[in-house]
């Protein structure tokens, strides 16, 4: 009786053996969940004896800004979890973002399916009200200024008569999100009258903590009758331009990543 459970266990790891080696590539089939807030596509799924890694495409179908924080997901493959440490995915409005997520490892070149928890997705609503920041002179008079947890760097100005263009550098360092939306600045000139930003049609900029990222605000073909843009002062009122948001974080998603055993026997020998 021994020697024949013996046996049986012999052949059971040959036979898992086998199939462990089986591969040298393994294919997992393309899958899509879909929500009112968001569709999510896990496409290129594959295992080789380096790594485990897929592409993952996120659509927002809302109105707001998703974040996308990787490190919060989980693969679980044979009993343990993996996270991931690629960088955020920022998606706007009615846009859409990727990434690839990939766990590096020799243990992955397994036949079977594996489960992954897409965690770590945030909706960021905008409508809200911006942080008091003070007005700013041009020519300047100041390098910097402060606009609650934005710390924001003159980079370069230019007057002329038929144009101004302005540029800073903002660092974001708060703990929650900062946004800055250039369609809200506006332009003081001399006779009191106030201009758009020349370049209001941008799209938001969202911030991490940490984040910097530079920006330019003009104004052009403005009447000299409002002022001379190359001699007159001239006043950047910010309004709500800047903005920090408590982000709400979404319900987490649950995917089981099918083993593709055709593609598998196709392409992966």
């Amino acid at each position: 009786m021994k020697k024949l459970i013996f046996a049986l266990f012999v052949a059971v790891a040959a036979t898992s053996s086998t199939s462990a080696q089986e591969y040298k590539k393994v294919f997992f089939k393309t899958q899509t969940v879909e929500t009112n807030d968001v569709k999510v596509t896990i496409d290129g799924a594959v295992a080789t004896a380096r790594e485990t890694k897929f592409k993952i495409k996120l659509i927002n179908k809302t109105n707001d800004y998703l974040i996308y924080k990787p490190a919060e997901s989980t693969f679980k493959i044979g009993g343990k979890s993996y996270n991931p440490t690629e960088k955020w995915v920022i998606i706007r409005p009615n846009d859409d973002g990727s990434s690839v997520l990939n766990i590096p490892g020799t243990e992955f070149l397994v036949a079977a399916d594996y489960d992954f928890v897409l965690d770590g997705l945030y909706r960021v609503n905008t409508n809200t009200g911006g942080i008091a920041t003070p007005d700013f002179k041009l020519p300047a008079s100041v390098n910097d200024f402060k606009a609650g947890n934005f710390t924001v760097n003159v980079v370069k100005v230019k007057k002329t008569t038929a144009r101004t263009d302005a540029g800073f550098k903002a660092t974001y360092n708060g703990d929650k999100i900062g946004i800055f939306e250039p369609n809200k600045i506006a332009m003081k000139m001399p006779d009191g009258k106030e201009y758009a930003n020349y370049h209001s049609d941008r799209k938001p900029e969202v911030f991490e903590k940490g984040k910097e990222d530079s920006f330019t605000v003009a104004w052009k073909d403005i009447p000299t009758t409002s002022g001379d843009m190359q001699k007159d002062e001239m006043t950047i009122l910010w309004r709500d331009a800047f903005k920090e948001v408590t982000p709400d974080k979404m319900k987490s998603q649950n995917f089981t990543i099918l083993f593709d055993k055709e593609t598998s026997e196709l392409k992966g020998k």
